[in-house]
């Protein structure tokens, strides 16, 4: 299973997502993001006596396709493994092999216009990859880091019913202090012990395993 973690947009919560993921699915990050949150994170969690996640780093683009090669090889076996991608809030050809090769491509977005103007840039990056290389992507956006009385998201159903390409996941993650908290000594959200962020997220797993083995 490869996720990755995808937006052109900065600050909409790729590094926090992937950190949190990796831990609850015991899974390995390919960090692309130059700004390393995913390594800082994982420092502090050696720091507090924690089991480190895998941090893996790419020096060519012939090692991320050589990750799917290793699922494509190993898919139904024990030795297939979960890579989640945490891709950086630019545009590059790694990015874009990281969304190409993913069996799921996650979009953290908000309802703000700014996040709105953002998604559309980043629907137009789906659309060359798309055109590209012949592979249908179907991004899933997650609504992460609104308010908790937020109950209508206009914005992006519009978008959804514009780009039907694209399609949301019923989680949200809402703004919680517990997923900033818990960063400051590595710990990950579902390792927490009564939590309404471990609540939200553990439902934001599920679904995750459910569309993946749904293909």
């Amino acid at each position: 299973m490869i996720i990755t973690i995808a937006h052109t947009k900065g600050g909409v919560g790729k590094s926090l997502i992937s950190f949190h993921l990796a831990v609850a699915l015991k899974a390995a990050v390919i960090d692309l993001d130059f700004q390393r949150t995913i390594i800082v994170n994982n420092e502090m969690r050696k720091n507090n006596s924690r089991q480190p996640i895998a941090v893996l780093q790419t020096k060519s683009l012939d090692d991320l396709l050589k990750f799917k090669k290793h699922n494509e090889l190993k898919k139904g076996t024990a030795e297939e493994k979960i890579f989640i991608i945490d891709v950086g809030g630019f545009d590059s050809d790694a990015n874009r092999i990281a969304i190409a090769i993913a069996d799921l491509v996650i979009v953290p977005v908000n309802d703000k216009t700014n996040d709105i103007i953002g998604l559309h840039q980043f629907k137009d990056i789906i659309n060359q990859i798309e055109k590209s290389t012949k592979i249908k992507l179907n991004p899933k956006l997650l609504i992460n880091n609104v308010s908790p009385s937020t109950k209508d998201f206009v914005s992006l159903e519009s978008f959804i019913r514009e780009n039907q390409n694209f399609s949301l996941i019923n989680a949200i993650l809402r703004t919680r202090a517990d997923y900033y908290k818990s960063l400051e000594t590595g710990t990950g959200i579902t390792e927490l012990k009564n939590s309404k962020a471990k609540k939200e997220f553990k439902i934001l797993i599920k679904e995750i395993v459910k569309r993946v083995n749904n293909g």
